[in-house]
């Protein structure tokens, strides 16, 4: 997206909308929603009218509803992406009056720590202000030691929105933007979001919920086809971008600025409920306040570790979501457009989901139990219409979420969140015995295994293997002889089964035990005892490492180092902690501990996480679906079959350039036969002429090259970076650069 030039006059924020998709797109996406919708309408209309089994009525009932129920979900979720929309970023004005509040409570100090110093990095002029619910001296030392304002007060009331409130009402600025204490702020987060409040009816600008550590259990990552899932990204990457079409994106409780303006007369940000970011954003709406929805990644934080943590912040946003309803119902709430109200609803039905799904995983188990089943008249008009209906909500979903959306990923995700959901809508319908209370959800391993979050899955599970077996034993003692209504349910029971299977294979997998967040990267270490002999880690934390040698080293070995961390460079000792074997290309894998590291190396090794590490994990796992990708490689292929261009692929071994200013060190990204890409510590000039030299265990290969491309990235200060594409002089053969392919990086 673009960025205006100069500053002009307040402006409609509305001008900013750009849509992100052609015409042809939008036509095929609204017509397969209405079509999808027909369909499933007719459906229902022909289930009501002749499949109603009056044999068991509440049990066919019972399904129905779930059908019904999933009508309408599909068409809020039709509504909200009818129309997806981004943003073209603008200047902000000069001289705006900013806050920057960090609100914490128990978290660790080293993990607060990270995100107060990217707080105070951020490049527009504000103040930082750390709000600590939790009175801690070590806080407020740390505040002192960054130059922050430290802000407490004697009690809870009203958890992380009175704590908010309570600086608000002693702070001054015209806007404040918000991160909760794992949420690490880019420089440039003011920059890309201030320029929206030169509409004076913007109240607040809401950037995604991103997160940085990929083991989490709401991600699924392949490095090797380089893509992610996260649990949100339907959310934030296509339900978000379709609500602020409608004026309807809304404050996430982080990642955020709000106008001061528009939560003066409310005193702050509501405390009604525990989920106090929706709920102040449908007043905001409903008193005529807009919001901006920028989907950049520009602050990340932690997901949950483990399923128990994941659990936990589900039922306090599911619960406060609910009740937010209840203080500010959409459907009667003045002041809101009929989109808004429908956008509002949308996000409040999203949390009653559990109640059909429960229906559905219990439906074929049940009909296995009592040979009874929820449609009457099965037949193959039956089969034929289902089918129909079946193939045109699986297709619909997948081309209006325009090939973004992972159907069974969602799926299992409602397999975990099911029994969540349950509880929430329980204490919403009748209490739960006392006030509801703000839980700081924990992003740090347990160290522990603890099955409590999947027993309603083993439940299942044990309910749906005594379903098959009590059908299978039917069928073979001649009880019944309906082999294909059987035969149905098995699959249908078998099918949730797996989902179950893997939910209490993440719930129960190995404990993380590490308090820090390990991530994989790539930089080149060269030891001082041996100048010119190189590794490369594999991984890096705050402690230590996982590095690939040429070489064997015994354990409790101490090595002196010289780590390249971008543009810094770092002597340091390491030790050696555990020995992890020899890899295929070569490498000798260890485990390392970085020793005697100063508190300024560790804020260095954090600097280089998210400047350089954290941004490279959103534009390197961003391939699209699998139909998208066959396109893209076939087109691919047949360029290169009249262009001649070699394949490039991802290799992370250290390399050294020599260029007219110097020389210097980094990894190779992505290497081909006939040239290579790295991210330079300093620019070069396009058209150079350059040497480099490719390390990989016991190899060497040098090239001329010439650069071919240079983009500078946005950084921190002494952070900056170049991405640069070079070329080799002359192309090189296959064999002389396969063995350079990095086993790290598959």
């Amino acid at each position: 997206m673009s960025t205006d030039s100069a500053v002009t006059q307040p402006f409609n924020a509305d001008d900013t909308l750009v849509s992100l998709d052609s015409p042809g797109t939008r036509f095929l996406t609204r017509a397969t929603a209405v079509t999808a919708l027909l369909i499933y309408a007719g459906y229902l209309a022909y289930r009501a009218a002749f499949t109603i089994n009056q044999d068991a009525l509440i049990f066919s009932l019972a399904v129905y509803f779930a059908e019904v129920h999933g009508f309408f979900s599909l068409f809020l979720f039709f509504h909200q992406t009818w129309h997806l929309r981004g943003r073209r970023v603008v200047e902000p004005e000069k001289n705006l009056t900013v806050d920057v509040f960090i609100t914490t409570y128990n978290e660790d100090v080293e993990l607060l720590r990270q995100t107060v110093r990217a707080a105070v990095a951020i490049r527009y002029p504000h103040g930082t202000y750390i709000l600590d619910d939790g009175r801690r001296p070590a806080v407020r030392a740390l505040a002192e030691e960054l130059g922050c304002h430290y802000v407490t007060r004697s009690d809870n009331k009203h958890a992380k929105a009175g704590n908010w409130n309570n600086a608000f009402m002693q702070t001054k600025a015209d806007f404040i933007a918000t991160f909760d204490a794992d949420h690490v702020p880019r420089p440039e987060f003011l920059d890309r979001t201030l320029g929206f409040f030169r509409d004076s009816k913007v109240a607040i600008v809401q950037v995604p919920q991103q997160y940085h550590n990929l083991d989490s259990v709401q991600h699924r990552v392949s490095w090797k086809t380089r893509r992610m899932y996260g649990e949100q990204d339907a959310f934030f990457n296509l339900v978000m971008p379709g609500k602020d079409n409608w004026n309807a994106s809304f404050f996430c409780g982080t990642g955020a600025v709000l106008r001061r303006e528009a939560l003066e007369p409310r005193g702050g940000i509501l405390t009604d409920t525990i989920t106090e970011d929706l709920h102040t954003s449908i007043e905001l709406h409903a008193a005529g306040w807009k919001s901006v929805y920028l989907n950049e990644v520009l602050v990340t934080g932690l997901a949950p570790q483990d399923l128990k943590s994941f659990a936990v912040q589900r039922l306090r946003w599911a619960e406060g979501n609910l009740k937010a309803g209840l203080f500010s119902n959409p459907v009667t709430l003045s002041g809101l457009s009929m989109r808004q109200r429908i956008s509002y609803i949308a996000s409040l039905y999203h949390w009653t989901i559990g109640a059909p799904k429960l229906i559905y995983y219990l439906a074929p188990a049940w009909m296995l139990f009592t040979r009874t089943f929820p449609v009457a008249n099965f037949d193959r008009t039956f089969v034929g219409i289902y089918l129909v209906f079946l193939s045109s909500l699986i297709l619909s979903y997948h081309i209006v979420s325009r090939g973004k959306g992972r159907l069974l990923m969602d799926e299992l995700f409602n397999m975990v969140s099911f029994f969540t959901l349950l509880q929430a809508m329980k204490r919403v319908a009748f209490g739960r015995g006392k006030p509801g209370k703000f839980v700081v959800t924990s992003k740090r391993g347990s160290g522990a295994r603890d099955f409590a979050p999947v027993l309603p899955h083993l439940v299942l599970l044990g309910f749906s293997a005594l379903a098959i077996t009590w059908s299978l034993m039917s069928l073979g003692f001649g009880i019944t002889d309906d082999a294909f209504g059987a035969g149905v349910a098995i699959f249908w029971t078998v099918y949730n089964a797996v989902l179950m299977l893997i939910v209490v294979a993440i719930g129960t997998r190995p404990a993380e035990k590490r308090a820090a967040v390990r991530f994989r990267a790539n930089f080149a270490v060269e030891s001082r005892k041996k100048p010119g002999q190189f590794g490369v880690t594999a991984d890096i934390a705050e402690g230590g490492c996982a590095l690939l040698w040429p070489e064997p080293v015994e354990v409790g070995s101490s090595v002196p180092v010289r780590v390249y961390l971008g543009p810094r460079q770092m002597d340091w000792t390491v030790e050696i902690v555990s020995q992890q074997g020899q890899q295929p290309d070569g490498w000798h894998r260890f485990g390392i501990r970085f020793a005697n590291l100063k508190p300024s190396d560790v804020d260095l090794i954090s600097d280089t996480v998210f400047s350089i590490v954290v941004p490279d994990f959103f534009s390197w796992l961003s391939q699209p679906g699998w139909f998208r990708r066959w396109v893209r490689t076939t087109r691919a292929l047949l360029h290169r079959q009249f262009n001649k261009r070699a394949t490039r692929q991802q290799v992370q071994v250290p390399v050294r350039v020599q260029h007219v200013g110097g020389s210097f060190v980094t990894t190779v990204r992505e290497v081909s036969q006939s040239g290579l890409s790295l991210l330079a510590p300093c620019a070069l000039a396009a058209g150079a002429n350059v040497s480099v030299t490719i390390i990989a265990a016991g190899r060497e290969l040098e090239v001329p090259a010439s650069v071919v491309r240079v983009e500078e990235r946005r950084s921190r200060k002494s952070f900056e970076t170049w991405a640069v594409s070079l070329q080799f002089n002359q192309a090189l053969e296959a064999a002389a650069v396969e063995p350079f392919q990095l086993e790290e990086a598959a």
